[in-house]
């Protein structure tokens, strides 16, 4: 797929694009809050020119309506649904991993057969979740009556780590259902309906039973079971149910298997098995003795080996959508509440808030299921009528905004670039001409002077706390020096160093002297001091400066440029053994990892296994355009 540029979509960015269908298209996608908070997660958006189709905005409500109520480990998970401008959207679960189409058509490149023990755990795991779909009842303990209707392999998904979950329920069936198919309207892929689906009659859960058969036979045999170069021929081949056993074609294949997929694929529904939960059982007993548990253990890393170049490929598309995303929220306007929106007397402060309403993290529906079914058969208006940022009701913000919380809360005097701007402890200053380096004086009777240089772009939002220090009382003074006033006009100069980013290492004259930002009175009057920034994966700055006199100030604000440093790779492995692989406390995978790029510098590696005992750290050094191995 070609290169995908990051776009805002709501309160969401995406980040990658997944794929695209007839009615949707798919998409890799982070949300962020305060902290560092990022989540991934997939945003399923229904085509814009379809938005205006009636039946197709009822089919996609009714998927979100179904989806939220299913919380299933062998379900993809429903975040969130609304519309953002035209588009509905639906916010799900992020799956890192690949359908079962996608395994079986790089197994038959490779002249190979998915292997009878993963094909069973794979159709074990489906059997779960339809059971519990299927059996699925409201808070009143009335049966919602879930039918998937298009369980095939592009609707299964294997993660990485060897997990198995159903997905799309965008043609679903159940009794709380909006949109209802016409007669004589088949929905779904013909090469995996069941005999009734594909006669066009009424459908139970034995028609999803069938389709796990069908799944099931096409992994063990890697042929297809119905699919032929007719679409009428395909649906006579279904309904007519002439086929052969997987071990006609994969003799590897024992005789209670046969037994399980030719029950399943019964022609007529009262001869498969009675729920899915009676074919998960005789699954898990032909499983025996191995165990689900190792099964998908041994599941993961046969993907990761099997997909181990789509993987980099995966990885390196999202590092670049996300970093390209969080430069657009890093620089996404605020928006300021209004009054009617302020905390009540007694509610818990929250502190100030420095993000706009429509970033807050997203909550996962668990519990509020009932009140989010609510909010879907409402059709969810509210995400339509949300106001874009930019036509919100007020002036629009080109100058920068300043907010100061000054402790102890005491009469001040705050000077911007020389300037008096304000004397109350707690100020707005929304005036502030966007600049780098510009420097803020604080004054309070009886505490000491506080200085510092500030960076603000337009539209941007600064809050500083600032806590003021108690100037020394006179009888902490020298007693051998009298008390002198404080001269209107300061006796020294004053040169404020600023970077963008901040943190840059100022070196004078060859020796460390502080960070950016920083304000600095120690010179000497006309001398000249050499001076450079020096910052991690940016390229240095140097200059020289003149120590202004007494009374002056001069500002050095630079802009440091990225060095075009090259990212690096790390390999972790954990000998004799296995664990979960953490770099700089965001879990990554489980070992062996392999190739996984990262940025050039300090990184720290963490491996634990509970099951073991295993919690171990490293930090390693990433070269540029190298491969770094660690053992544990």
């Amino acid at each position: 797929m070609s290169s995908f540029s990051a776009e805002n979509f709501g309160r969401y960015y995406l980040v990658d694009k997944i794929a695209v269908g007839g009615m949707a298209e798919v998409f890799k996608a982070k949300s962020f809050a305060q902290g560092g908070f990022e989540k991934l997660l997939v945003i399923k958006r229904i085509l814009q020119h379809l938005s205006g189709n009636d039946e197709f905005v009822s089919m996609f409500i009714d998927e979100a309506k179904i989806s939220v109520e299913l919380q299933h480990p062998n379900i993809v998970q429903i975040y969130d649904f609304g519309r953002i401008r035209e588009n509905y959207f639906i916010a799900m679960e992020c799956v890192e991993g690949k359908d079962v189409k996608s395994i079986l058509r790089k197994l038959a490149e490779r002249r190979k057969l998915f292997t009878p023990e993963y094909a069973v755990y794979v159709a074990h795991e489906v059997c779960k979740g339809l059971s519990y779909a299927h059996k699925k009842s409201n808070l009143q303990g009335e049966a919602l009556g879930i039918v998937h209707r298009d369980i095939s392999p592009s609707n299964i998904l294997v993660s990485y780590n060897g997990e198995v979950k159903i997905a799309d329920f965008g043609i679903a069936k159940a009794q709380t259902s909006a949109y209802n198919t016409k007669d004589g309207v088949l929905k779904g892929k013909f090469e995996y309906m069941s005999p009734e689906q594909a006669s066009g009659e009424s459908i139970g859960h034995a028609s999803d039973i069938f389709s796990t058969g069908i799944i099931l036979h096409e992994m063990l045999t890697g042929r297809r079971l119905f699919k032929t170069d007719s679409e009428i021929r395909t649906l006579e081949k279904v309904k007519a149910v002439d086929i052969q056993p997987p071990s006609a074609l994969n003799s590897s294949v024992v005789p209670r298997l046969d037994d399980i997929v030719m029950k399943a694929l019964s022609k007529r529904p009262e001869d498969r098995f009675a729920d899915a939960r009676e074919m998960q059982a005789a699954l898990l007993e032909h499983m025996y003795p191995a165990t689900a548990d190792i099964t998908r253990e041994n599941l993961a890393h046969f993907m990761r080996e099997l997909f181990s170049a789509e993987m980099d490929t995966e990885r390196n598309r999202l590092e670049a959508g996300t970093r390209m995303a969080n430069e657009m929220w890093e620089s996404a306007p605020e928006i300021e509440l209004s009054e009617e929106w302020a905390e009540e007397p007694g509610m818990p402060s929250s502190g100030t808030m420095e993000r706009a309403p429509s970033r807050l993290p997203i909550v996962a529906l668990g519990v509020l299921g009932t009140i989010v079914m609510f909010l879907l058969g409402s059709w969810l208006l509210w995400p339509s009528s949300e106001p874009d940022p930019a036509t919100i009701d007020g002036p629009a913000i080109s100058s920068g905004i300043l907010n100061l919380e000054i402790s102890p809360a005491t009469e001040v005097r705050i000077f911007l670039d020389g300037n008096l701007i304000g004397n109350e402890p707690i100020m707005h200053y929304g005036d502030v001409t966007p600049g780098m380096g510009i420097p803020l004086r604080i004054e309070a009777d009886g505490y000491e002077t506080y200085e510092i240089a500030i960076d603000i772009e337009s539209e941007e939002r600064l809050r500083l706390p600032i806590t003021l220090q108690a100037a020394p009382t006179a009888n902490a003074r020298s007693k051998t020096k009298p008390i002198q006033s404080v001269p209107k006009t300061p006796n020294f100069g004053t040169v404020y160093f600023s970077t963008r980013p901040s943190g840059a290492e100022i070196i004078m004259n060859g020796s460390l002297v502080g960070h950016t930002p920083m304000t600095w009175t120690d010179g000497i009057a006309g001398q000249v001091y050499r001076i450079e920034y020096k910052l991690s994966n940016y390229k240095s700055d140097s200059f020289s400066l003149t120590f202004p006199q007494n009374g002056k100030s001069s500002r050095f604000a630079r802009s440091l440029s990225a060095s075009a440093l090259k990212p690096g790779k790390v390999s972790v492995n954990v000998r004799s053994g296995w664990a979960e692989v953490y770099i700089d406390g965001t879990k990554i995978d489980v070992t062996p990892l392999y190739n996984h790029t990262l940025t050039a510098g300090k990184h720290t590696i963490r491996v634990k296994n509970e099951q073991s005992g295993l919690d171990s750290e490293k930090v390693i050094t990433i070269g540029s355009d190298k491969l770094t191995r660690v053992n544990f």
